[in-house]
């Protein structure tokens, strides 16, 4: 079966949202898999979160050349006072583009053949945030108020979060209610229906997660996300939060919310469809992976300095519940966990 017919297949020929991610799909023609990487942002990493900084992530080819950026854009006192869980958008550029000169350290690494660079963003992803019109993002999921989601719009879309000027929107990628998906994480992928300000169509595909993640089990066990057509219950590819290669990656990944994916696209499976995981992994990473900062941090209580280790995360009907370890400051005892 031809890419062409497999997305005739998965997808009607009146949602426009598929259709219209042609440049971005061109990208990934002939791709089974790719790599999206998050910066580690110093300021960040030095201040153990408290200073919260814009992720920048790129998309890599096997081999690590750059085929894309995706720059956050959203307010300091929002992102210091409400991360992970901030309204933001993210514009996506091809190549390294949209920089200020500021990335090179992070850019350094990446393969001589990427993709020629763009200034003007492709595409904008909004995510309402709780201080925007999601109040209830750290409530069991019951309502739409109560739901993390993002949209992917078309080209540079100007404004905030929910209040977007000229909003061209192509899919919506929304978490599942908690009656749906009560004690695992899922996601549903929705196209854009034809014509202007005419919604979203029902759901092509879901993407099903682990009850446990993050925290110590991501330092020696992968976090796989499964991708399944809705209809046939197909596996069409698999998010893999991927552990610490080197002792280098494995301190990245403890002082740090930088982390790195892999996406598996299976045989057949449209470049539409791929660019839209693409927009699912990073909804992906501020709802489950930015829960943390690191996998250990200093902590300050009536004993002194101590240290706070995160076990791993655990989803119950929506909500993330963290099992911890904390050490050093407790009165005198040696640690507690909760």
């Amino acid at each position: 079966m031809t890419t062409e017919e497999t997305d005739e297949k998965m997808f009607d020929k009146d949602m426009r949202g598929y259709d219209s991610l042609g440049e971005l799909a061109d990208l990934l023609e002939g791709l089974d898999h790719v790599f999206i990487r998050q910066k580690v942002m110093m300021l960040e990493a030095i201040t153990m979160g408290c200073v919260e900084q814009k992720n920048i992530y790129t998309v890599l080819t096997p081999e690590g050349d750059a085929l894309m950026t995706c720059r956050e854009v959203s307010d300091f006192k929002t992102r210091c006072c409400c991360n992970p869980l901030h309204s933001l958008t993210i514009e996506i550029f091809k190549g390294i583009g949209g920089g200020d000169g500021n990335d090179d350290a992070f850019f350094a690494g990446v393969g001589s053949n990427a993709v020629q660079s763009s200034d003007e963003a492709l595409y904008t992803a909004e995510r309402p945030g709780c201080c925007c019109g999601k109040p209830g993002l750290c409530c069991p999921a019951c309502t739409d108020h109560c739901t993390d989601a993002m949209v992917l719009h078309a080209g540079h879309v100007k404004g905030y979060a929910s209040d977007l000027e000229s909003p061209e929107p192509l899919l919506m990628i929304r978490q599942e209610m908690a009656y749906e998906s009560p004690f695992h994480p899922a996601l549903e992928i929705m196209p854009a229906m034809d014509g202007a300000n005419n919604g979203f169509a029902k759901a092509t595909h879901m993407i099903n997660g682990p009850m446990c993640f993050g925290g110590c089990v991501e330092l020696c066990c992968e976090s796989n996300w499964i991708i399944s057509d809705k209809k046939s219950k197909s596996e069409d590819g698999r998010i893999i939060k991927q552990k610490p290669a080197s002792m280098k990656d494995a301190l990245r990944e403890m002082a740090t919310d930088a982390d790195l994916y892999r996406l598996d696209f299976t045989v057949g499976m449209g470049n539409a469809a791929k660019a839209a995981l693409i927009t699912s992994t990073l909804l992906l990473d501020y709802m489950f992976f930015e829960r943390d900062m690191g996998v250990c941090k200093p902590t300050v209580g009536e004993g002194g300095l101590g240290c706070s280790t995160t076990l791993f995360n655990c989803y119950c009907c929506g909500c993330i519940c963290p099992c911890t370890c904390s050490t050093g400051n407790n009165d005198g005892h040696s640690g507690h966990s909760e």
